[in-house]
This record gives structure tokens, sequence and C-alpha cells, in this order.
């Protein structure tokens, strides 16, 4: 606990600070980001019906929206561990969320009273603008400030609920278990919530309340968690491990003329390695470039001398970053299901039992499975896979397999979802199909979802040192993040390349989905996430082959 403080700076009471007492306060927070945080997969729905947005400009932009909050989220745990630990990186910067929130309530009422020039109906395939100027600029100024402010609560609040409790007691590290189940549950929770009534409060009691709904409900959740200043522990900022890793890469590349020498780097007469590696390395084989940055010239700084786990710690690194970026590609269809459902299930009929559901509920059904196989894993089947795992090959094995078959599951979830566009739109009116049409993709995206990023998290958290553990969600981040930017690098080249040839129509222009061609969309989708498939699996294999020589 020497890197523990409490509120005053003092070394903290392990009977006053921290503990199950503390992480009380910031369950709410969990709960209504979870919220929020569902509710903005509605965001294709805001910007179509308060901006006029065409079907392409919407998804891009919403996809844009979600990858900045996940590249974000890094920016965050990195400024946090570095810089101003991670208490602050929550409560100092979580208020910007609330005030982008505001700025697009603003910006949606004034549009209001001063509606566009812009009729639909005489010209259906028109783009729309319904911002001009300054109301524009308010626009992406408030979603990048609901980005910035959830892209540092994102990393940060599991994180400080995890530092709450003391990793070297055995039963404090139960407790700590019991608090990542208690907020896993209360995220599933929160998501349900949000896409159950905040949804339906932007859907049909309109954007102005919704958008007011959101920024009462991360202001209730920080007024809560700041509450509880007095009782949390805090963690002095001590560095990235990115830059551990940077400094090992600079330093190797300026010694990069100097001959290697053949006696050990940590020989007596020389610098003894960092007395805070959590755990010593020994020199691999691999990516031999780097050893360079061990080599001792006199000089113990650490931009000019790196210790060998050091070295050891950046090399690990790098030998999953194939892992990373092919994952990367089978991301693609993760953000297009959540933000082009939704709208399209709109079109058809969405009441159940005589009572009008806002489709964008669909949402919770992949939340609701997510939990159910959460518990169904932790409780059955991770036991039986530690008795079956007798050692670290087959671990790293049965993570890749969970993350591949929630790969082959999203596969599935876009060819199901070409089938049921096509059946759609040979429909005579889409109004006479159920929107629970979309149930079986929603649950194959939810399978996704719980397979593969928590097999990739998993992964990430097994393999990398000890002193670099930390980013593995960041890693899992970036996946998710590059995704979510490239999806709409995707809607955007696919809209251009299909104007020619059909009339100057692409697939996912105009400004109803009457003139789409979705169905097409979502089979490229396969294709694309087939052959992303392929890819990881022969660098999954590449990988497992490395370590079984090792």
């Amino acid at each position: 606990m020497e890197t523990m403080v409490d509120w005053r700076g003092n070394q903290v009471n392990p009977k006053r600070h921290g503990g199950v007492r503390a992480t009380l306060f910031l369950y709410l927070l969990v709960i209504v980001r979870s919220s929020i945080n569902a509710a903005n997969t509605n965001l294709v729905g805001f910007f179509r019906s308060t901006h006029n947005m065409t079907i392409a400009r919407s998804v891009i932009l919403s996809t844009n929206f979600g990858g900045t909050t996940w590249i974000l989220s890094i920016l965050g745990a990195f400024v946090a561990d570095s810089y101003i630990g991670r208490f602050k990186a929550i409560f100092f910067f979580g208020p910007f969320e609330i005030l982008g929130y505001g700025i697009l309530a603003f910006q949606v009422h004034h549009s209001s009273l001063h509606p566009p020039h812009c009729n639909i109906k005489q010209n259906p395939n028109a783009h729309c603008e319904s911002l001009q100027g300054w109301k524009t600029s308010l626009l992406y100024l408030g979603l990048f400030m609901v980005a910035f402010g959830e892209g540092f609560m994102r990393s940060s609040t599991p994180a400080f609920g995890s530092d709450q409790f003391d990793t070297n007691d055995a039963p404090q590290m139960k407790q700590k278990i019991r608090f990542f189940d208690i907020a896993a549950f209360g995220t599933c929770f929160g998501a349900t919530v949000g896409l159950v009534l905040v949804v339906w409060v932007q859907s049909f009691k309109g954007w102005n309340l919704g958008l007011g709904v959101c920024a009462l409900f991360i202001l209730s959740g920080l007024i809560v968690g700041a509450t509880g200043t007095p009782f949390y522990r805090y963690r002095l900022p001590v560095g990235s491990p990115l830059t551990r890793i940077i400094q090992v890469i600079i330093v190797a590349f300026k010694k990069r003329k100097i001959v290697m020498p053949e006696k050990s780097i940590e020989d007596p007469e020389l610098p003894a390695a960092d007395a805070s590696d959590a755990e010593m390395l020994s020199r691999t084989k691999d990516l031999r470039f780097l050893d360079k940055a061990s080599i001792y010239t006199g000089d113990t700084n650490a931009w000019s001398y790196c210790t060998i786990s050091q070295v050891e710690e950046t090399k690990s690194f790098l030998k999953m970053l194939p892992i990373l970026f092919s994952a990367v590609f089978c991301y693609f269809p993760f953000a297009l299901f959540f933000t082009l459902t939704a709208p399209v299930a709109a079109t058809m009929n969405t009441h159940l039992g005589g009572v009008r559901i806002a489709p964008a509920a669909l949402y919770a059904v992949p939340v609701l499975i997510q939990w159910i196989v959460l518990v169904l894993y932790n409780r059955l089947i991770t036991p039986l896979v530690g008795r079956c795992t007798s050692n670290k090959y087959n671990t790293i094995t049965i993570h890749l397999v969970r993350a591949g078959v929630g790969f082959v599951f999203a596969m599935i979830a876009t060819i199901v979802a070409a089938l049921v566009e096509r059946k759609r739109r040979m429909a005579t009116d889409p109004k006479d199909l159920s929107f629970l049409w979309m149930l079986p993709q929603f649950i194959l995206v939810g399978l996704m979802e719980v397979t593969s990023f928590v097999g990739l998290m998993e992964f990430f958290s097994n393999q990398l040192p000890e002193r670099i553990k930390s980013l593995s969600s960041s890693m899992v981040f970036c996946i998710v993040g590059l995704s979510v930017w490239l999806d709409g690098a995707i809607v955007a080249v696919v809209s251009r390349v299909t104007r020619s040839g059909n009339d100057g129509r692409g697939w996912l222009d105009g400004m109803t989905f009457d003139t789409t061609r979705l169905d097409l969309f979502y089979g490229m989708l396969s294709v694309l996430e087939f052959v992303a498939l392929l890819n990881f699996a022969f660098w999954a294999r590449k990988y497992l082959q490395g370590q079984r020589s090792q």
C-alpha cells in the first residue's frame, strides 16, 4: 500500500479508507454511465430526426463519436496513471459530459425554434442540412464534450474501484472480485434502464427532455461518487506502462549501431534491475534488436538504459500487436449493428401486446444475454476450465478460441441481418412485419460481445507481464475504438463506390431505408468478417506456435 494515500495525502488507514464501504459510492456512477452509453446507441435516430441527416452521414457521425470515445478512454488511462490520478480523471473530467449534453440540448431547442427550410416530401433524396454555421459547431462541440468526459471516466472508474482493495490481502482480494461482479450486474442493469427508459423518453417525449435526462443521470452519479471522497484510497501517479515501452524502443534505436556484448547485461558489476519491477523476466530470442536497449554505456537514465525485464515487457507487448490489429477487423459488424438495426426496426411494426416499444429497446436483449452468459461462465465454465488447463499454453488457447467463437457469431449475425433485411424489402408493407424479426441478430451480437470481448481481455491480461498488465483493458478499448472508427470509413467508401452504375444512388444513400440496399451491405460485411476471421486465426495460430517453442 506504499503508493496509496488518503484524500489529505496521508498514509491510508485500512479500517477507515477503501474496502467495500468506499465502493458503495461508485456503484451509482457505474449504473448511470451504463444507462447513458446504452442510450447513445440511438444517436442515428437523433441525427435523422432532429438534424435531417442522410442515413450514411448519420451512421458515419455516430461511429466517429463512438470511436472517439473509446480512443479517448486510452488517453484518459494514460493521463490518470502518469499525472493526475484516477479520482481526478473521473471527477474533474466527468462534468465535461454533462456540459456536452447541455450544449446538445440547447442546440436542439434552438433548432426547433428556427427549423430549417427543407421539404423532404418534395425532394426525398436531398441531403438536407438542418444546421448552419455556429449550429453545426455546437453539435460537434457537444458530441466531443460527451466523448471526452465519458472517455476519461470509462477507463478510470473500474480501476479506481479496484484501488480500494489491497491485492496482498486474501479477504480483500475476494471482496475485489465481488466488486467487479456487482459492477458487471450494475452495468447490465444500467444498460437496461437506458435502453428501456431513456430511449423511450428520447423517442416519444422529445430529444430536449431525453438529453436533459442524460445530463441529470451523470450529475447524480458524480455527486454520489464525490461524497465518498473521505473514504477512498488514492493511488499516486507512478507513470504509464506505455512510457516503459516507448523508452525501450527509443533507447534501442539510439543504440542501434552498438555491437551487442556477449556477456550478460546484468552482471554484478553492472546496474541491477529496477527494484520496482514486479517480476524478473529472462531474456528471450525474439525481437533481438530491442536487446540493445539493455546495453550499459555508463548512463543509467531511463531514456538511456533499460533493464532486461523492461525489454522483455516490450517484446511481450509487440508480439501481441498482430492479434490486436487482426481483431480490429473482426469487430467491424459490432458498431454497425448498434447504429443501423434500431432505425430499420422503426420502419416495421413496433407494437408488442398493444404497447408501442422503442426499437432501440431491443438492445436490452444482448445486454441480458451477456449477463446470463457471464454468470454461467464464471460459475460453471471457469472452474471446469481451471481443472482442465494444466499448463499456460492451454490457457492461452482457450482465451483465443473464445475470442474466435465470438467472431463466428458476428459473421452469422451479418448473414442473418442480410436475410431479414431482404425479407423486409420484399414485404408489401414493412409495417406488416414485427420488429421482433430483428431479435435473432441481436442475440448473436450479444453472444459475440460476451465471448470475444471477455476472451480478448483475459488473453491480454494473462499474457502481459505484471508491470504492464494494466494495458490489457486499453488494448481492448483500442480494438473497439479503431474498429468503430473504420466502420465510418467503410460506410463512406461503400456509399461512394456503389453510386456508379446504380443511377447515382449508393447502397446507403437517401433519407429513408426504402431507398437503401442494406441487404447487400450486410452481405458484404459477412464476406469481410469471414476474411477477417481467417486472418485472426492465422495470427492466433502463429502466436501459439511462438509460445510453444519457448
